[in-house]
């Protein structure tokens, strides 16, 4: 006797498409774990020596350091870890390379009382160990504290700090770094803006990468024919 033929299964679009969502959900989780557990291992080595760097601040210099007084230290906590970022070990020197960030290893995270930044501490990691080796940049606190009623809460999570040391110093951005020059869209902080108009540049909106990369390219040139 011939066997009986099973109908074919066959599966539903909607079926097709609920799993393949289901997959992106878990990539995404499994790609954004790495960065949140090491967040938190950076964070957790703040807050386990920051009460000593707290205690080194002299007194009467609190207000040096973003504090009122000693009192708000019991209330000091941290905001998220921030990353640092320059262009480069090879931009100076190849002109002709297309400007990448390039991520320097250090990180700052805010020291907040009452969920405002008062200051911030800088982390590296050394013998396999995060850890505190400077405490203070009030200003830039101040400077972060500024952009943020203009992001949304979303943008401000994402923020990373790009260094550029000479001549434009520091700019706050929240894009992905991979992305091209003229997507990643950079905020000048103080130092960049007193630079900007120190040149008669514009000051009052934000620029892309490509944009600063092009008034560091010619400020390099003008000094090196100086020399």
């Amino acid at each position: 006797m011939e066997a009986r033929k099973q109908p074919e299964q066959k599966i539903s679009k909607k079926v097709v498409k609920k799993v393949g969502f289901i997959l992106l959900l878990l990539l995404m989780t499994l790609a954004a774990y790495p960065q949140q557990n090491s967040n938190q291992n950076i964070s957790q080595a703040v807050l386990n020596s920051l009460p000593d760097w707290l205690e080194k601040i002299p007194a009467g210099s609190e207000s040096n350091y973003g504090f009122q007084s000693r009192d708000e230290f019991s209330r000091a906590g941290l905001g998220d870890p921030i990353g640092i970022f320059d262009l480069g070990d090879e931009f100076y020197t190849q002109t002709d390379q297309a400007p990448r960030l390039a991520s320097t290893g250090e990180w700052r995270i805010p020291v907040t009382v009452d969920q405002k930044i008062r200051a911030m501490v800088t982390v590296a990691k050394q013998n396999n160990s995060w850890v505190i080796v400077d405490f203070g940049a009030t200003g830039l606190a101040e400077g972060i504290n500024n952009y943020e009623s203009k992001l949304t809460a979303d943008q401000f999570r994402r923020i990373k700090i790009l260094y550029l040391y000479q001549p434009l110093s520091k700019f706050l951005f929240y894009d992905d770094p991979a992305s091209g020059p003229d997507q990643i869209v950079l905020l000048p902080l103080r130092s960049a803006v007193d630079y900007l108009e120190s040149q008669g540049l514009q000051t009052t909106k934000t620029l892309t990468l490509g944009e600063v990369v092009k008034i560091v390219r010619a400020s390099v040139a003008l000094q090196n024919q100086d020399k």
